[in-house]
């Protein structure tokens, strides 16, 4: 079980399997949490609410960090978060008035976000790392998960 400064700490290289258990375990945290707030608040205590959710905020800077060690593993550069994180602000813009105007230059922006997006995720989740020492140091060592 890693440390908590080892969870924020976004240098040493991350396995695949380190890195999707890390993710999905932030992720089911947020759902729980989200959970909670939206029970909390139906029950009119909305400053429990918002402090249920409050712990969403180091979770996904966890995901952040794990995330660039995962592309250190893959010997790709961590500033391909930024890459991610403009397209993704780009995707949520509403594009209905450019669709009109401008239907193919919109189709073809909205899938090459789509094919970054997917590249991205391939690259992170499912393809192996770098073997042996890359430009970001050498392998992360795997530690045995115990068995329940």
């Amino acid at each position: 079980m890693p440390t908590l400064k080892a969870l924020f700490d976004p240098r040493p290289r991350v396995s695949a399997p380190v890195y999707r258990r890390d993710v999905l375990r932030a992720a089911l945290a947020a759902a729980v949490l989200i959970c909670l707030a939206v029970w909390l608040g139906g029950q009119g205590w909305r400053s429990a609410a918002i402090g249920a959710v409050a712990p969403i905020v180091p979770a996904a800077l966890v995901v952040l960090s794990r995330t660039a060690g995962r592309l250190r593993d893959r010997d790709r550069t961590p500033w391909l978060l930024a890459v991610y994180g403009i397209l993704y602000v780009v995707s949520l813009a509403p594009i209905e008035d450019l669709a009109d105007t401008y239907p193919v230059e919109t189709l073809a922006s909205a899938l090459a976000i789509l094919a970054f997006f997917v590249w991205f995720f391939v690259e992170t989740w499912l393809r192996a790392g770098t073997p042996g020492p890359n430009r970001f140091g050498p392998p992360p060592v795997e530690t045995p998960v115990a068995s329940m």
